[in-house]
């Protein structure tokens, strides 16, 4: 008897895979008769292809093999109706990659992974691989992905993706099939990346810690799944569907998701330390019946753990969705700032019978309807098949100016094949005027006869009540701006600093926001000027504090008149009568202002003076140093200070806002090394930038820990970093906001170093060899997107004398000195 390939038909019914088909048998008269299943193989499932972890060897024959590898590189592509099914028997399936390959890899269409069992932990695909624990370069970052999908048509069902680079596993029934972690240090650990459209999980366990699932697909269906993680551990792709699933945020880094574009059906949230949704608000998640913990001030329940998005145009929503004690479940925008609730909204039951699977996914939000149902409902909604559940708006937060031609607000909804896609438009205000009341685009003027700007909203909503939300700001209508009464006057150095004098004509009782900008040049007429600080937030710089760099130049001022209702008018400029003298400063320590400091990149180094490399921003916030900060925009950005004069003893005093709160830093692991793409950062002292020689703090995240940064001092000798011992220290020091105190007294180098949220510090001491350089600076080679990269907003350079080592406020003392 040979044992010919079953058919198979794959259907759907209420959600649940139905597989449908039969294994026949055939003896040499080519006669089918009925077959019973082996005792080998369980019944109930039909399959085209075995995996069975016990065979001895691989069956081509039988399309029997013994790795899910081998039989996906057996099995061909299926199609829409007839996918090709790949049967799973118990057991665990090391997806075993290397540091920078997937162990498996599904680009073909079409393709079913089923476990051969109800109990989805007896069939695990795992990898213990993670970035820079088993997976990645010191230079190249890889997430250790167990299974990687880019294809359409993929279903997995009754079986589990494990990355367990950081967590144990226990195997139901057999110890012996028991997975141990790798590291208690979480690092990017990836059980599946799936892109494509058309994806169905059912009964399937996502499990990992950090960055267990990206969900990158057009559409997808999880159907009775389980999903755990600590953070950044779900993405959302256009649209998914999650119903009666349980998501669990394990202790660890977070607890976020990352997710965007999610509807969640009655599906339940567990922690015991909160609930986070967004890393970076994107598209937002819809709650609609589902069970989260009970909102504590230590367990809390928050949509973002960045800084909050004042004025949203998109909500996150919910619909009857409750805490375990059964009342209404409460949320706040964020971890950080003063706790507030302005970013989501209650559906309304009218609204809230859009979110059914077979409206969200029978198409995709912007595309034809293809009357996918892999929730199988069809007939249960057919009513509501063509209601809107999601509105996008552009232009959604705008500056207008009364007295100027406005701007244009257009809105749409989703799904396109909505039968009445009618918008209607709506204000409060009377600071504004819309051009339209209804359509897809309306103008916006504004009719502000204040002297002050306000913010007014603009509310666009769709014909079954869903709406998002324009926030604009209008301007009163602008006037001339002021004049000057006379040219402005730099006044002579006084106390260390210069002024500026002016007088504006016809500035009644508006505020003077006039535009100061300060240069050094070589005479009075500004030949060779350079920018050395400017106004900012509207308030004028009339006093510039002058340093080292500007001795032998004439200080230059250019004021562009302004108040709150007017453009700057051009720049007046004046010079100084003479230049800048030795005894015109009080002191050669520095003290930079980052409310005034110039961000543009120049590439000279002059004595006394900064040297800006890379890109950096300007930010506000209120917990930075006088309101404002720079922050690094490029990786590998630096900031260095010239000085040329001969010093010994040299003290810096920094406080750093790491965007990563956690303790952990930088985005991802780096080390000590040079290397270009190595996420480290240096603090250098006793540094010449022009030779690149000195010293330096240096630290970098490590996979030693996911809530600390190893620091370790370094000499610096024509651009290459030496450490100086093998000492090292991990702390969790790193978080905002820290204050770092580096010295040099004599021959001994110490840094110090805590913070303004827990008990964490930093202690680290050297011998070196004394230079003479008085130069310092900041360099970040970590990464720089949103919420990765770091926030200066204090560099004090002062040059103690012996003796007077020790910096007013410093928390751990006067170091001791050198005998």
């Amino acid at each position: 008897m040979i044992k010919k390939p079953h058919l198979l038909w794959l259907s759907m019914v209420l959600g649940t895979f139905v597989l449908i088909g039969f294994t026949a048998s055939f003896g040499s008269d080519g006669e089918a008769s009925a077959a019973e299943p082996s005792a080998e193989e369980p019944a109930g499932y039909t399959y085209d292809y075995l995996v069975d972890g016990s065979l001895p060897a691989d069956i081509p024959a039988e399309k029997k093999y013994k790795t899910i590898q081998a039989a996906y590189a057996a099995a061909p592509a299926g199609t829409e109706q007839h996918p090709t099914v790949i049967g799973i028997m118990p057991n665990v399936y090391h997806i075993q990659g290397t540091p920078t390959e997937t162990g498996l890899n599904i680009t073909k269409n079409y393709i079913t992974l089923l476990g051969l069992t109800d109990d989805r932990r007896k069939v695990v695909l795992a990898d213990n691989r993670g970035n820079k624990q088993g997976a990645g370069t010191d230079t190249e970052t890889n997430n250790g992905y167990v299974v990687i999908v880019k294809a359409n048509g993929f279903t997995a069902k009754n079986l589990t993706f494990l990355n367990y680079t950081n967590m144990d596993y226990e195997y139901p029934g057999d110890p012996s099939k028991n997975l141990k972690k790798r590291s208690d240090v979480e690092t990017q650990a990836v059980a599946l990346q799936a892109s494509g459209d058309k994806h169905v999980y059912e009964n399937v366990a996502f499990l990992s810690r950090l960055d267990t699932l990206f969900l990158q697909t057009t559409r997808a269906y999880c159907k009775n799944c389980y999903l755990e993680g600590t953070a950044d551990f779900l993405g959302g792709g256009t649209i998914s569907v999650w119903e009666d699933s349980e998501i669990h945020f394990a202790h660890g880094y977070g607890p976020v998701m990352a997710a965007s574009g999610v509807v969640f059906i009655h599906t339940k949230f567990t922690s015991d330390h909160g609930v986070g949704f967004y890393k970076g608000f994107s598209n937002p998640v819809a709650l609609i019946d589902c069970t989260l913990p009970v909102f504590t001030p230590a367990t809390p329940n928050v949509w973002g753990t960045t800084t909050p998005i004042i004025r949203n145009n998109l909500y996150s929503l919910t619909y009857h969705t409750k805490d375990t004690a059964g009342n209404p479940a409460q949320f706040v925008d964020s971890l950080q700032g003063e706790p507030a609730n302005n970013t989501s909204r209650e559906l309304s039951d009218e609204e809230a019978l859009a979110f059914n699977p077979w409206n969200l996914l029978r198409a995709t939000p912007t595309g034809a309807a293809d009357d996918w149902d892999p929730a199988g409902v069809k007939e249960k909604y057919a009513d509501q098949g063509d209601l809107i559940f999601r509105m996008a708006i552009t232009n959604g937060t705008q500056s207008i100016r009364t007295g100027d031609a406005g701007v244009k607000l257009k809105a749409s909804v989703s799904p396109t094949r909505a039968p009445d896609q009618t918008i209607a438009w709506s204000t409060d205000s009377d600071l504004i005027k819309l051009s339209s009341t209804t359509g897809p685009e309306i103008t916006v003027t504004g009719n502000n006869r204040t002297e002050n700007a306000e913010y007014v909203t603009v509310r666009a909503t769709a014909v079954n009540g869903f709406y998002v939300t324009a926030h604009i700001y209008v301007e009163p209508e602008y006037i001339d701006p002021p004049t000057l009464a006379a040219p402005p006057v730099v006044e002579a150095p006084s106390d260390g600093k210069v002024r500026v004098d002016y007088t504006l004509d016809n500035l009644g009782d508006k505020q003077d926001q006039s535009v100061i900008t300060w240069y050094i040049s070589d005479d009075a007429n500004g030949t060779n000027a350079r920018e050395v600080a400017t106004s900012r937030g509207d308030v004028p710089l009339r006093e510039y504090t002058l340093t080292p760099g500007d001795v032998g130049k004439y200080i230059r001022v250019g004021v562009e008149p302004k108040h709150q209702i007017s453009v700057p008018g051009p720049a007046v400029f004046a010079s100084g009568t003479r230049p800048i003298k030795p005894s015109d400063l009080l002191t050669l320590d520095v003290s930079p202002n980052f409310r005034n400091f110039v961000t543009a990149a120049n590439d000279t180094y002059v004595s006394g003076l900064w040297t800006v490399d890379g890109d950096w921003t300007s930010m506000t916030g209120g917990n930075l140093v006088n309101g404002y900060g720079v922050r690094a925009a490029s990786q590998g950005a630096a900031l260095y200070y010239q000085q040329d004069k001969k010093f010994g003893n040299i003290e810096i005093n920094a406080m750093l806002t790491p965007e990563k709160t956690g303790g952990q830093g930088f985005g991802s692991p780096g080390s000590g090394s040079d290397a270009d793409g190595v996420q480290n950062a240096d603090i250098f002292i006793k540094y010449d930038p022009r030779t690149e020689t000195g010293y330096s703090l240096r630290f970098w995240r490590t996979t030693e820990s996911a809530e600390k940064v190893k620091f370790q001092l370094y000499k610096i000798d024509k651009g290459i970093g030496m450490p100086i011992s093998d000492t090292q220290v991990l702390t969790g020091v790193l978080k905002p906001n820290t204050y770092v105190d580096l010295k040099v007294i004599g021959n001994m180098f110490t840094v110090t170093g805590y913070n303004d949220a827990d008990d964490e510090v930093l202690s680290l001491q050297e011998k070196i060899v004394p230079n003479r350089f008085g130069g310092a600076g900041i360099q970040w080679s970590g990464t720089v997107k949103s919420g990765n990269s770091l926030v200066i907003s204090q560099f004090d350079i002062t040059y103690p004398k012996p003796g007077k080592a020790g910096h007013p406020g410093n928390p751990y003392g006067t170091p001791p000195t050198n005998t």
